[in-house]
Order: structure tokens, then C-alpha cells, then sequence
């Protein structure tokens, strides 16, 4: 392996619990009864357009809400509480392989989350988001546009995912992943459901994944 491919939200960055936590109080002042750990286990690593046009067309949320006015509300108040994941700095400095970041969020706000905690310096231009393609994770479209920018064999790419949507979409696009379990959102039981999805490995913290990657990738 040469090159590696970072999920950010959850993985770089700790804001599934944070994306949770905000749009979940949101959710409660439209009505709709969900819980944050609810919301973990059926939302991470989906889209805030795709979750809330998946609650209007169940019905949950009213049909005429306009979602490209609620998303960027959601994600103003996630951004202002944007912190690093325990370890990341530390792992991506040890690590000298090249990487990249895909993400289901908007390029702006992943290209800002990395500039704030620091790390920016370790991607560079290779920043994918879900709105560069037709479709959002699970789709396996945003990791092939990535294997196409960087040119490199997908036998030679490690992913980093957190999400049960996420680890689809890159065992979807052929690439060997490891299951990242250190986020603050993780909930009991995540790691075997993500070996059931075909992760090579499960790492539960930066410093372990260090260790993880140093013995599979070519420095």
C-alpha cells in the first residue's frame, strides 16, 4: 500500500456526535421523535439532503421544508464546534505516505475542518466531496473520482472509514478499508458490523491505526 484515503467526518475530525447532537435538536423542534443514538445507528455518513429528502418522503418531515436552506444552517453551527479526533495530528506526522480525504461533506466545509484542526498540509488539493459527484455514499462514485485524480492502483490504497455507509462505499469501489472505531459517536457493536461488511481491520484509536498502517503500507 502507498497511499491512503481519510473519511473526515469521525475519522480526522470528531463531529458525528456534534453532527448528531445538532441535527437531532433540529429534528425535535419539527416534530420528529429521534433520539441521538437513534439518529447514529440509522444517519452517520449520510448527507444532510439525503436524510432530511429520506424523512420528507417518509412522511416524517413536512414536504415543503426547504432542505438547501436547512443544510447550511445545520452545518454553520457543526463547523463553530469543530475539533480534532485524539490522535490524528500525531498519526498523519508518523505516517509519510501520501493521502487524500473523500467525504460526504461539502469540499468548503472538510477543506475548512482540516485548515482549523491543523492538518490541512497532509492533503493539499486532494480533498473529494460527495457534491462532485451524482451520488453520495454508499455510492462508490466520490472514491472512484479520487482513484482517477490521484492515479494510483486501487491495490495500492488503504481507506480509513468510520461509517457503516462509508466502508460500503469503499469496499463498493474495490479498496481495501480499515474500520476507524475512535470517534466519539461509536456505539457498541459497530466494529462487528463493520467486519461483517468485509473491513481488513478494525482500529480503535489514532495511535492503534498508526500501528495498523506502518505494518501493510510502504513508507
Amino acid at each position: 500500500m502507498k497511499h491512503i484515503i481519510f473519511d473526515c467526518d469521525g475519522v480526522l475530525i470528531d463531529t458525528e456526535i456534534v453532527a448528531a447532537e445538532v441535527t437531532v435538536d433540529w429534528l425535535n423542534s419539527e416534530k420528529v421523535n429521534i433520539s441521538v443514538e437513534e439518529f447514529i445507528l440509522e444517519h452517520t455518513g449520510k448527507t444532510f439532503t439525503n436524510i432530511i429528502n429520506q424523512l420528507k418522503a417518509e412522511g416524517y418531515l413536512n414536504a415543503s421544508l426547504k432542505t438547501e436552506a436547512i443544510v447550511p444552517l445545520l452545518d454553520d453551527q457543526i463547523k463553530a464546534r469543530v475539533r480534532p479526533i485524539l490522535g490524528i495530528s500525531d498519526l498523519l506526522d508518523r505516517i509519510s505516505s501520501s493521502k487524500s480525504v473523500v467525504s460526504n461533506s461539502a469540499a468548503g466545509y472538510v477543506v475548512e475542518a482540516l485548515e482549523k484542526i491543523g492538518v490541512s498540509h497532509h492533503f493539499g488539493n486532494r480533498v473529494f466531496s460527495a457534491e462532485m459527484v451524482a451520488l453520495a455514499k454508499p455510492s462508490p462514485l466520490v472514491y472512484r473520482l479520487a482513484m482517477d485524480t490521484i492515479q494510483v492502483p486501487k491495490e495500492e490504497i488503504i481507506v480509513v472509514e468510520d461509517s457503516y455507509t462509508g466502508v460500503q462505499a469503499a469496499l463498493a469501489a474495490g479498496l481495501t478499508t480499515i474500520g476507524f472505531l475512535g470517534g466519539s459517536h461509536i456505539q457498541p457493536g459497530h466494529g462487528e458490523k463493520l467486519k461483517q461488511l468485509g473491513v481488513y481491520d478494525v482500529a480503535h484509536s489514532h495511535k492503534e491505526l498508526a500501528r495498523k498502517l506502518k505494518l501493510i503500507i510502504k513508507q
